[in-house]
């Protein structure tokens, strides 16, 4: 049974005292009351109060310093100020001292009891933020990165030494690796860490609407512009921003970027006026941007500006013992807070999917997690339950003729990143999704929009061959 709240009332009027105290006993709480703020200080350093009902003009110390004191022992304290004289500027001060109401005396009961309500009720709200706070942090800490390969040990070590760094960081890697992973936990053991974490996939919109989206613009600025807006990059107030596939952005944006980072301010759309922002910026990208410099698809000085501290997250392949670790991960998270017993996998099971490729990475080891926890009937997840396309994926190369690339991968020991990207792309659509494209996309991680360039690319290849 919790105990009931304890409530100090601070006044040096007797009747006052009385009148308070029956009152809100009445309403459940543990009351004891005080005529001069020296006792109430004295008494509240050995025993702290939940709440402090304090009038602000007493014999000896006010009731502003008697809630400072206490407020310096426990900052939780709710203090509520009790006055006579009513002004703007003792409000003001009561506010600044930490009161979360002030009170104009003679008020009416109900008064009192609505302003410890309103208090608690904030205080409570505080409390759940904190903790959501912590729990996000915790979600995305550093600590929530499985691995003890070389590589991502390796990883790990450089990102702890640029967390509280305000460099530019570029990461690369794969699609499905945990770029954004990483960003976040440079976020969220950085300096950083208690301000906004915003990012945006430059590949999921379309030039015009991507420039809204990060510098804002004002109202008229173009059909649809009904009010000023402010862009993400200005919203990061001190905190990080994520620019996810940046090899995707558009070469006219590429430019507005540049001038962006150089002069660390923004011109809205349809603005005059510039807009200061300070944010740490984090691109990532599947690409490689430096070949995309050498072919002018990229330009060489935004490039160069991004990749001020270059961290490359390695493929899943390049790190196979951690897959086990990965595996009891995925398999806590997919049966964790349903109620469900938490599902095995066995030693032939594991064997083969230690084995797998893996060309969509850690993202395509949890989704195929996934699904076995789903649609594996019994506890134990064998090797007949894993999908064919794992078991023999020799024979799934063989079945996408079209692709061109898949079978050819079974003659040359090395096909390129971009091949198996391809082959791992028409693969999921073809036989994962059954030619659905959104679904496709989801599966590999990826948006529509990124899935149709690559369509697109694909079949321009075709054609040009």
């Amino acid at each position: 049974m919790n105990r009931p709240l304890s409530v100090m009332i601070v006044d040096d009027e007797k009747p006052m005292l009385e009148w308070l105290s029956i009152l809100l006993e009445e309403h459940g709480y543990d009351v004891s009351c005080y005529s001069t703020g020296e006792q109430a200080v004295e008494a509240g350093l050995k025993s702290m109060p939940d709440i402090l009902v304090v009038d602000v003009k007493m014999p000896g110390i006010s009731g502003f310093d008697v809630l400072t004191k206490l407020r310096e022992k426990s900052a939780g304290l709710i203090g509520i100020i009790m006055t006579a004289f009513s002004s703007v500027d003792s409000a003001v001060k009561a506010m600044r001292k930490g009161a979360t109401d002030y009170l104009v005396k003679p008020f009416e009961v109900d008064q009192l009891l609505i302003a410890i309500e309103r208090a608690l009720s904030e205080r409570d709200l505080k409390s759940e933020n904190r903790e959501l706070r912590k729990r996000v942090r915790s979600k995305y800490s550093i600590e929530e990165i499985i691995g003890q390969s070389r590589p991502i040990v390796e990883l790990l070590e450089k990102v702890r030494m640029v967390a509280d760094k305000d460099s530019t960081v570029l990461i690369t890697g794969e699609s499905g690796t945990g770029k954004e992973l990483i960003a976040r936990a440079i976020h969220s053991i950085g300096s950083r860490s208690d301000k906004p974490f915003f990012g945006v996939s430059c590949g999921s919109f379309s030039r015009s609407l991507l420039e809204s989206e990060l510098f804002g613009h004002i109202k008229g600025s173009f059909t649809g512009a009904y009010r000023d807006k402010e862009g993400l990059l200005a919203a990061a107030r001190g905190g990080t921003f994520f620019l996810d596939e940046i090899g995707e952005l558009d070469r006219e944006l590429q430019v507005k970027l540049l001038r962006a980072l150089q002069e660390r301010q923004v011109l809205p759309v349809g603005g005059t006026r510039h807009v200061p922002f300070d944010a740490r910026i984090i691109a990532a990208t599947n690409a490689d941007l430096g070949e995309m410099v050498k072919t002018d698809s990229f330009r060489a000085d935004l490039y160069y500006r991004l990749n001020v501290i270059p961290l490359h997250v390695p493929a899943l392949r390049e790190r196979r013992s951690d897959i086990p670790s990965l595996l009891d991960k995925f398999l806590e998270d997919y049966s964790d807070g349903k109620g469900e017993q938490l599902k095995t996998i066995n030693s032939e099971a594991r064997s083969i999917l230690s084995e797998y490729g893996w060309p969509g990475n850690v993202r395509e080891l949890e989704n195929v997690v996934e699904r076995l926890c789903v649609m594996t009937k019994t506890e134990e997840i064998g090797a007949d339950d894993i999908p064919d396309f794992i078991r023999y994926p020799g024979e799934a190369e063989q079945s996408s003729e079209d692709t061109g690339i898949l079978s050819e991968r079974t003659s040359r020991k090395n096909p390129t990143l971009d091949e198996i990207d391809k082959a791992y792309t028409l693969y999921v659509l073809e036989h994962q999704a059954m030619g659905q494209k959104r679904l496709a996309a989801k599966i590999l991680g990826i948006n529509e929009s990124t899935l149709y360039r690559k369509l697109e690319k694909y079949a321009k290849e075709k054609d040009d061959s």
